[in-house]
């Protein structure tokens, strides 16, 4: 998930140090990349930097390279990469590639080995390269390895990537966005230059060109822009907007190199459209904060859950709601797009907005951590108002429900099979029996439910984000004394008890294997207590769900047959033993090998320790009854003096007991 910024606003002293003191922030929120927009030296202060001139100099605002560099290394430890946008469609008047070769009227002149005299696209501000010179493809390059090799940045989002065409559309946009074999050419003679002197590079195109040219594109490496604004925009208010084309395999791509996004720099703010034109209705109302926060959370599910790369522009996490067109002074206009926008970092103070940001933060993770997120087995219904995300995996499945409408609605959530789910944001199981039955949403009502239980996220938003998280459990195994605040982290001990009743054990000994150590069936052999009953400790995560088997034996073919009543399936077929770990050291209930149930004694139940004989009697195994001590063995029960046969006797001695009270 990358982080858009620019340096200029993201923090109120707009240097390259802002970024570093948040990085705890960052991390916190989950983004594995930056995007920073353009840091080399551009024209005046205060621009977003799509002006440049210098290409091999740090924007001296910005802080130096050395503060860059610190930037960039202070990222990596935290498994953060840092990508840079970069502008080769066009430069400005200062650029010396341009003095050198300039008509007195400030236009490029006709023998610049560089430039365009006349722009080749309707979009070029400035001073448009000619990508056709063998001189400009040299400068180029060595351009794209300076950052690589000085700064050791990790990819480039490549601005306007369609301008590097020199097929003359002149003002026709419709001609300019076709098809074009020259420019897919010109992307590719740079990109294996890239890759070859540095593989696995991130190469990311702001193309916004044809469907069957960005696709080209993104079969072969490159990474597309994937604006999807209005139609989340629209969703997230409460109107029409059809998502299903953020998903890559949408629009026709062999690989996930789909960037999509809501927001970006370029575009007008979502939560701005939503607080200001939000639907309404019945009482409901998509403008109020609290409500226009839990919208922005399912937009940000149902963007995020997609899988593939995602974009998101900065504090779009806060529901950051100034308008890009904002003046500031009570105006709105174009002219003040550019213009400097305040940092709203107070807004972590408030619980709607924080809520927010940690709803957010726990599905970066999900992204990250959980492998179903990361499937090409995937369906979007994202056209209606009420959408549903499908994932499926070999070990986990996920099923995304939405009502982005302003009124109730009911829907077929569309769960793969029947069982037991669990919502992921209140840990809370569901109980599905039918694959066809109906839930009924209220507006913004929506469900993330994975079929494997992990912990439940902090999403609260009146509890503050404190770096220093941990287990607080004194209890658990891995207490953190300098814990502020528990993050779900702590792992307990849990004791799996089996009683293997009068089934021989195997040479090589009882096994479990399961979930918690690999599935490895001979590492985890179970200890035989003095009571005959065999142990071994499990040391697992609270809220996670360990599965598991015993095995008569070190090898699979020895493992039992788990049966169904007290088993969760294993995609094979069969079943496996599960639970929950619990917030506590616990010990399961005994269980006899393949059985729900503890073993049956071979005789009555208790009996076999002598519990239900009287005083000077003991179980006979063989009569089935209790018989006086020191009575030799006998096959008849009814000898109840041990003589060797029944008589006059045994019946007196029989009433002689009449009435008296057993214990």
């Amino acid at each position: 998930v990358i982080y858009e910024t620019l340096v200029r606003d993201f923090d109120e002293a707009q240097t390259f140090q802002d970024l570093i003191n948040q990085l705890d922030y960052l991390e916190y929120m989950g983004f594995n990349a930056i995007e920073i927009m353009p840091v080399n030296e551009f024209e005046g202060n205060l621009s977003w930097g799509y002006n440049p001139n210098f290409r091999f100099a740090v924007d001296k605002f910005y802080g130096t390279a050395a503060k860059l560099k610190e930037l960039v290394n202070k990222c990596h430890t935290r498994g953060i990469a840092v990508i840079v946008d970069i502008v080769p469609n066009h430069s400005f008047g200062t650029d010396p590639l341009v003095r050198l070769y300039q008509d007195a009227d400030g236009s490029a002149a006709n023998d610049n080995p560089w430039f365009n005299k006349i722009a080749k696209h309707p979009f070029s501000p400035g001073y448009d390269f000619d990508h056709g010179d063998p001189w400009t493809r040299e400068f180029w390059k060595r351009v794209f390895d300076f950052w690589i090799e000085e700064f050791h940045i990790d990819g480039y989002r490549i601005d306007l990537s369609k301008g590097l065409t020199q097929v003359d559309s002149g003002s026709d946009v419709g001609a300019w966005n076709q098809y074009d074999q020259s420019r897919v050419d010109i992307l590719f003679d740079y990109a294996n230059d890239i890759w070859g002197n540095h593989p696995g590079t991130y190469l990311i195109l702001e193309h916004l060109g044809n469907n069957d040219e960005e696709t080209a594109l993104a079969n072969g490496g490159f990474m597309i822009w994937g604006k999807m604004t209005s139609e989340y925009t629209q969703a997230v208010m409460g109107y029409n907007g059809n998502i299903n084309y953020g998903s890559w395999q949408n629009r026709g791509y062999q690989w996930p190199n789909l960037v999509t996004y809501a927001e970006s720099h370029d575009e007008e703010r979502m939560a701005y459209e939503l607080r200001t034109y939000g639907n309404a209705f019945n009482g409901y109302d998509a403008k109020e904060e609290a409500t226009a926060m839990d919208r922005l959370a399912m937009a940000h599910a149902f963007l995020l859950a997609i899988p593939g790369p995602k974009m998101m522009w900065q504090w779009g996490e806060l529901g950051y709601e100034i308008s890009i067109f904002d003046c500031l002074n009570g105006t709105f206009a174009e002219d003040c797009k550019l213009n400097e926008k305040p940092a709203p970092w107070n807004d972590l103070a408030n619980e709607n907005r924080l809520g927010l940001a940690k709803t957010i933060a726990a599905l970066n993770d999900l992204k990250a951590n959980q492998p179903v997120f990361g499937t090409y087995d995937f369906d979007v219904d994202g056209s209606g108002k009420g959408k549903r995300i499908h994932l499926y995996g070999p070990d986990q499945n996920a099923v995304l429900i939405g009502n982005f409408d302003v009124a109730p609605i009911n829907m077929v959530p569309g769960f793969p099979y029947t069982g037991t789910w669990y919502d992921h944001f209140t840990g809370l199981p569901t109980s599905v029996n039918s694959l066809s039955n109906a839930m009924t949403l209220q507006p913004g009502e929506w469900h993330l439910y994975l079929d494997t239980p992990l912990p439940t996220p902090d999403t609260d938003g009146s509890v503050p984000i404190l770096v220093n998280v941990g287990c607080t459990d004194p209890v658990a195994q891995n207490y953190d004394a300098a814990a502020e605040a528990d993050n779900g982290s702590c792992l307990y001990e849990t004791v799996l008890q089996l009683d293997m009743g009068d089934l021989a054990v195997d040479a090589n000994g009882v096994n479990v294997a399961g979930s918690f150590q690999g599935w490895i069936p001979s590492d985890t052999p179970m200890e035989l207590g003095a009571d005959s009953i065999y142990r071994t400790t499990v040391v697992a995560q609270v809220g996670s769900e360990v599965q598991y088997k015993f095995l008569n034996g070190n090898a699979w073919g020895t493992d039992e047959g788990v049966p169904a009543a007290c088993g969760v399936t294993n995609g094979l077929g069969g079943y496996n033993r599960a639970f929950v770990v619990p917030a506590a050291n616990t010990s399961l209930d005994v269980h006899c090998f393949a059985s729900c149930e503890a073993c049956i004694p071979v005789g009555p139940m208790d009996c076999m320790a002598g519990d239900c004989c009287g005083e000077g009697t003991v179980w006979d195994a063989d009569s089935g009854a209790c018989v006086a001590e020191g009575t030799p063995p006998s096959d008849c029960a009814e000898d109840l003096n041990g003589d060797g046969t029944v008589a006059v006797s045994d019946i007196l001695q029989l009433l002689g007991a009449f009435g008296m009270v057993c214990n």
